[in-house]
């Protein structure tokens, strides 16, 4: 119940579990800067120190994002989106790529109906 429930949240309310994430990740950032205080390093030392423990704050989001509940979901719908985008682009190619389409499932249904019908 508890991962549907992520998912919904990630898929219906993307935009606050992006803002979850942000604030996150910019806790841990700030613990380890803390810590590496602690451990004597002035301010600007600790902050370059834990970043780089960290590896980089987007690649850490790229991470989360990747391991979340519906990323391939989520990557679906941008490909979609991006397909789209792309034929609409270029309408001939859009043409000839439904009408290709459109013939080669055409001809695969006339054939094995044909086929179906002899046995």
């Amino acid at each position: 119940m508890k991962r549907v429930r992520s998912l919904l949240t990630n898929l219906i309310r993307r935009g606050r579990a992006e803002r979850d994430l942000d604030a996150e990740i910019r806790a841990h950032l700030d613990l380890l800067t803390e810590e590496k205080l602690r451990q004597g390093l002035s301010p600007a030392d600790a902050q370059r120190e834990a970043r780089i423990e960290l590896g980089g704050i987007e690649q850490v989001k790229e991470e989360v994002r990747t391991a979340r509940a519906g990323a391939w979901l989520d990557s679906c719908w941008r490909d979609l989106r991006y397909a789209i985008r792309g034929l609409g682009r270029d309408p001939g190619f859009a043409v000839v790529a439904v009408l290709t389409l459109a013939l080669g499932i055409g001809a695969n249904t006339a054939i094995f109906s044909i086929l179906e019908s002899q046995l």
